[in-house]
């Protein structure tokens, strides 16, 4: 053991009187002198985040701004000329004295409400709304989502267009109504 460590110590040696020959060493890296902008990088993270909060939060939580409402002075004004020309005037004395009220008098024969059966009331559509893509366009009608070949009540939906959708009733006719009738 002693001879490989003769032999390591002899390596050493001459490889400290004999350098590599080339350029000389490099210098270490020197990291560099921590200033101020360690502190600029942490404001600028709390401002951009704070500036995303004013921006994201409503949006997210669907809060409304409120509205400013200041005082306003009470306005003043003139009473109007004519108010001097009007006179309160005495109760007539020739009026005729109100009927006395009845209280045993037999209800009014009651009105028929029903339509006679022979006419009968359209259903009221009302489109809420449109969803039209070409391939599969929807509508809303009366609340519920419809689509082309869908029936609401008696009618059955022919067509849905940009804004507008044609229904069809039972005899065979159209009728075409806009969104928001």
């Amino acid at each position: 053991m002693s001879l490989i460590n003769d032999a390591l110590k002899r390596a050493r040696e001459s490889q400290r009187k004999n350098p590599p020959a080339g350029a000389p060493p490099l210098r270490p890296i020197e990291s560099p002198a921590r200033g101020g902008t360690g502190w600029m990088l942490a404001v600028a993270a709390v401002l951009f985040l704070a500036a995303a909060g004013l921006f994201i939060g409503p949006a997210l939580f669907g809060h409304k701004a409120v509205p400013v409402v200041t005082a306003k002075a009470p306005e003043i004004s003139a009473p109007p000329p004519a108010a001097a020309a009007l006179v309160p005037m005495p109760p007539r004395i020739d009026a005729a004295p109100l009927p006395p009220a009845v209280t045993n008098a037999a209800p009014p024969p009651a009105a028929n409400t029903n339509p006679p059966p022979a006419v009968a009331a359209e259903q009221v559509l009302k489109i809420q709304g449109i969803i039209f893509s070409v391939a599969h366009p929807e509508a809303i009608v009366n609340g519920k989502d419809v689509n082309v070949g869908d029936r609401v009540g008696d009618f059955q939906v022919k067509e849905i267009l940009r804004d507008s959708v044609v229904f069809q009733r039972p005899d065979g006719s159209q009728k075409t109504l806009v969104i928001g009738e």
